[in-house]
């Protein structure tokens, strides 16, 4: 919805240059693994908070962890428009050594990050974790972030068929900059492809674009896109209800002063 457009976990700030993980412990040939641990955090899990406080849609990430066997793995995705990352169920290999999570990723420009996650609480619905991450170079440790304490919540959600097809939306915000009451159009199809509607002298009429993609992981929905001539735009929201004719998106939002507000996008189905 390209009309609307916080130390967060700094893991998922490393995370994403990965192409994949690579697993880590303290003790690579033989480590220990908590069993309890990898059954509990099985399933999908999206971003809540950091350190208490709520972390805006355009920071969001999910996370989705499975277990065949013995063999754990990890799943993310992401869209984040400050660093140019889109990243949809990205597969990773990770370890666990006791209560701590390790992930070893090697980033685009050399450098590798290893990230801890230590929990501190699972429960059924709640992930809470001590968040720490090393950056290094050629052996050299080049930065450390953390301890963060992270939230995330298990969502069962799976939107990925609901979501396709054309959609009429507007939009209410408690920010009145953003409403608008003029409807316009987007069709999602199969493929991650999007399209934008503009109605123009009682036509709708489609936007140009040299690329167009969105994905829904969980309740996280994320769309990019290019005009010519101008920058990719990355935009996040988080699907509160979809039934098949209607749908209803939120966007929270966080301005360098700290206040906050939320945009709701209202769609309704085209047949």
């Amino acid at each position: 919805m390209r009309k609307m457009m916080n130390w967060v976990l700094v893991a998922t700030l490393c995370i994403c240059g990965a192409s994949a993980f690579t697993s880590c412990s303290n003790n690579d040939d033989n480590p220990v693994v908590d069993n309890s641990l990898a059954e509990k955090i099985v399933g999908k899990w999206i971003h809540a908070d950091t350190d208490g406080e709520t972390v805006t849609t355009d920071m969001k990430s999910v996370y989705t962890f499975t277990k065949n066997g013995s063999a754990l793995k990890g799943f993310y995705s992401m869209s984040m428009a400050e660093s140019g990352v889109w990243t949809y169920r990205q597969e990773t290999d990770l370890t666990i050594s006791g209560n701590t999570i390790t992930m070893t990723s090697r980033l685009a420009d050399g450098q590798q990050s290893v990230v801890e996650l230590t929990a501190v609480t699972v429960s059924g619905d709640d992930l809470r974790f001590t968040a720490k991450i090393t950056l290094s170079k050629d052996g050299q440790v080049t930065a450390t972030y953390g301890p963060r304490q992270e939230h995330f919540t298990r969502t069962e959600a799976d939107y990925t068929e609901a979501v396709l097809g054309l959609w009429e939306i507007t939009f209410t915000s408690d920010n009145p900059e953003y409403e608008s009451s003029e409807p316009y159009r987007e069709l999602y199809r199969s493929d991650g492809t999007a399209s934008f509607y503009d109605l123009i002298d009682g036509q709708w009429v489609e936007e140009e674009t040299t690329y167009n993609e969105y994905f829904a992981d969980g309740p996280l929905f994320c769309f990019r896109w290019q005009k010519p001539g101008q920058e990719g735009r990355h935009e996040n929201w988080e699907i509160v209800s979809c039934t098949g004719s209607e749908m209803v998106n939120k966007a929270f939002h966080r301005r360098t002063d700290g206040s906050t507000y939320t945009i709701t996008a209202h769609l309704k189905k085209v047949e």
